[in-house]
């Protein structure tokens, strides 16, 4: 029988996109105390989660909404996950994940039921339409392969070279109907992990300023 293990907590990495799964990682932190006569305390183990596109979908939030939501994941460990996608020092299967209540959130008063007026009637038809538009405008965001990160432009130092260029009207279409699909650029932009100076890309990140993308995905 397969051993069973169990992770709860808010996710300590971005999540890194394969392909055809996600990785990310959680962290469980150790008992303060051992059983009395034991010298030894357990300590934090950080766990690298594997799970496919269909159960991050099924979450129903987006890339940047991910990182602070606290999840529960059972699954089962794997040491074939290979080593440089492997960045906990356990390797994790997800059978299950899904999210659960924060408990240092309060909890949201329900609403007073307005009256039947005129106006509570107006907004009672009003509501259909701008639940449908909220819902229109929360487009999951698709996380595009090979990101490493998730920075936002002000953090992206730009070489005066880059400045001096304009991308193609070809190019920024191209990107520029990415972000209208799936929310962000096409692919990662390229940048140095130190400095956080523009490598490549810069097409990318023209369109994304030009969008007003407060995030966009980084490779080193």
């Amino acid at each position: 029988m397969a051993h069973k293990i169990s992770v709860t907590g808010r996710p300590t990495s971005s999540i890194q996109d394969y392909g055809k799964y996600l990785a990310f990682d959680m962290e469980e932190k150790g008992s303060p105390n051992a059983p009395k006569g034991i010298p030894f305390k357990s300590n934090a183990i950080t766990y690298t989660v594997v799970l496919s596109q269909k159960q991050f979908n099924k979450l129903n939030i987006t890339q940047e909404e991910f990182s602070q939501r606290r999840l529960l994941v059972q699954g089962e460990p794997c040491l074939d996950i290979p080593f440089e996608q492997c960045t906990g020092e356990i390797g994790v299967i997800c059978m299950q994940i899904q999210e659960i209540e924060d408990k240092g959130k309060e909890k949201t008063q329900p609403k007073q039921t307005p009256k039947k007026g005129s106006r509570a009637k107006k907004q009672e038809e009003n509501k259909p339409q701008e639940e449908d538009r909220q819902g229109k405008e929360k487009k999951q965001i698709l996380v595009p392969k090979g990101t490493r990160d998730w920075m936002s432009l002000e953090e992206i130092k730009i070489p005066e070279s880059f400045l001096q260029f304009t991308p193609g009207i070809a190019k920024q279409k191209a990107v520029e109907e990415s972000i209208e699909k799936n929310g962000t650029v096409d692919k990662p932009i390229i940048i140095d992990p130190e400095t956080h100076e523009l490598l490549d890309s810069y097409s990318r990140y023209f369109v994304a300023k030009k969008k007003k993308l407060e995030r966009v995905p980084v490779h080193y």
